[in-house]
């Protein structure tokens, strides 16, 4: 839990376009929100998850902490997958990068680690193809395939 709520709290606010121009490894500690500017909009957002980083708030109540913007931008009945999809992608990436700090400092005693996936209906091949899968905790594979490796 420590590895996540410090990896959030290091994340960079900014626009949308700001963050398309970052290199891919610079994105990892920045945070936007598409069709969510800098400013008052973004930081409810961003403070709403960090509720859930903190405090672990349900999805339920992130919905609630930003139910004003997420009402304004029209992410509601149809397009409400979008603030499942804000919610789901930052709370998961944060939760991993803390998991995998804690398994960094566990390789003497776990020093193989096992591909999981998912395995219901919305599983990639490529997962299936990889799940149960061993290797080595510092064999580069896990540069590609450790969690997440794929959003929804």
């Amino acid at each position: 839990m420590r590895g996540a709520q410090a990896f959030w709290r290091d994340k960079v606010q900014m626009s949308a376009s700001e963050y398309a121009a970052l290199a891919d490894e610079a994105r990892q500690r920045a945070f936007a929100v598409s069709g969510i500017a800098k400013g008052d909009e973004l930081n409810t957002v961003f403070a709403a998850l960090q509720r859930a980083v903190d405090e672990g708030i349900s999805f339920e109540q992130f919905k609630e902490d930003a139910a004003d913007i997420f009402e304004r931008r029209g992410w509601v009945g149809k397009r409400a997958w979008r603030v499942n999809n804000i919610f789901q992608t930052n709370i998961q990436t944060a939760y991993n990068v803390g998991r995998y700090e804690q398994l960094q400092q566990e390789k003497d005693v776990m020093p193989y680690w096992m591909y999981d996936a998912i395995n219901d209906t919305g599983t990639r091949k490529t997962h299936l193809a990889m799940d149960g899968r061993v290797w080595p905790a510092d064999h580069p594979v896990w540069n590609t395939w450790y969690p997440l490796n794929g959003y929804n």
